[in-house]
């Protein structure tokens, strides 16, 4: 292996340029005077102000039923509906529609995201239509009281899309002639 020898000319010289670019690089003259402010821009897109959301909701699940021959009736699950007055046909189609359970009471939640899969098997879903919003699941899991305490209220949150996204641009990204064409790029 080759060992670098720092004392060699081709070294030394490569470090005096270095320090000389370093040194030619510095600050030289005075800053210039702030120049007058420029006009107002547009109103932006309104934020998270658009966003629906409901109180923590006391929901109460109904057993979701088949009957059988002989009169035997199974239950195969368990649902409820809550009333989404605001959640709209226009919203169903463009809105995020977002459930949530606080498996807790109010003054400690401890708060999860549906669909809600647990180790133990349980299972919540939800799905949205226009004014309301089902529940799903393979329990009963309604609001309780307990001790004075609420346990397993829900609440919704509906996010308004603001701006649709762009489909897929129209180019061949390997191409650089159609890339510079695409975005209008000069030479």
């Amino acid at each position: 292996m080759k060992r670098l020898n720092l004392t060699s000319p081709l070294v030394l010289l490569s470090g005096l340029f270095f320090v000389m670019f370093m040194i030619s690089c510095g600050k030289d003259g005075a800053k210039g005077a702030d120049g007058a402010p420029g006009p107002a821009g547009p109103k932006g897109d309104s934020g998270s102000g658009n966003v629906i959301y409901s109180a923590w909701l006391d929901v109460a699940y109904k057993p979701d039923t088949v009957h059988q021959a002989g009169g035997k009736i199974d239950t195969i699950g368990y649902y409820a509906i809550i009333a989404a007055p605001k959640l709209t046909q226009a919203l169903v189609s463009t809105a995020d529609v977002k459930v949530f359970i606080n498996g807790n009471d109010a003054s400690d939640p401890v708060i999860y995201a549906l669909p809600y899969v647990a180790t133990s098997g349980l299972n919540i879903r939800f799905s949205a239509y226009t004014g309301n919003i089902q529940l799903d699941a393979n329990a009963d899991v309604s609001t309780v009281t307990t001790g004075g305490k609420k346990y397993q209220q829900y609440r919704y949150m509906i996010v308004p899309g603001n701006n649709l996204a762009r489909a897929a641009a129209p180019v061949n990204w390997s191409d650089y002639a159609a890339v510079k064409a695409y975005l209008g790029l000069k030479d």
